[in-house]
């Protein structure tokens, strides 16, 4: 798979496939909830975003950013079945995990031009996030970003 140019807005480059058997996204003590792949059910994710971070200093950032993944998730994950987020809270930071079971393909950046309907939700993610980034295994694809509260 070739590598993207370096001229490229993507905060990264994918060589290949990355392989971790047994290595799981989810972290223990996390709250965790699965959702068919549909597009009604992104409202669902969104407000089990907001309960698990309850008021929590990044909550809303993290609502906006789950719903912009499980997004992604249900459009380009043709193959998949179901959506898994996963929310934890480390001290002040928020780790959010959204876990797809497709099989196919990888996430990839796109440049949106000003026309476009779609196309934004990694630049999203990648303006508002303090790390992101993806796992793609045989068994699916997690997405996963972390956020802190402003100062």
């Amino acid at each position: 798979m070739p590598v993207a140019p370096p001229t490229s807005p993507a905060p990264f480059s994918v060589a290949d496939t990355l392989e971790l058997p047994g290595v799981e996204c989810v972290t223990p003590g996390t709250a965790t909830r699965t959702f068919g792949r549909r597009p009604d059910e992104v409202p669902t994710a969104r407000r089990f975003v907001r309960e698990a971070l309850n008021g929590y200093p990044s909550a809303f950032d993290a609502e906006l950013l789950t719903c912009e993944l499980v997004t992604n998730a249900i459009q380009h994950a043709a193959d998949a079945g179901w959506v898994t987020v996963a929310v934890m809270r480390r001290g002040a930071v928020v780790h959010v995990d959204v876990i797809d079971d497709g099989r196919g393909g990888l996430p990839h950046w796109r440049s949106a031009t000003r026309q476009d309907e779609g196309g934004r939700g990694f630049q999203l993610v990648n303006e508002i996030a303090q790390r992101w980034g993806f796992l793609r295994e045989r068994a699916g694809a997690c997405v996963w970003f972390e956020l802190t509260p402003e100062d």
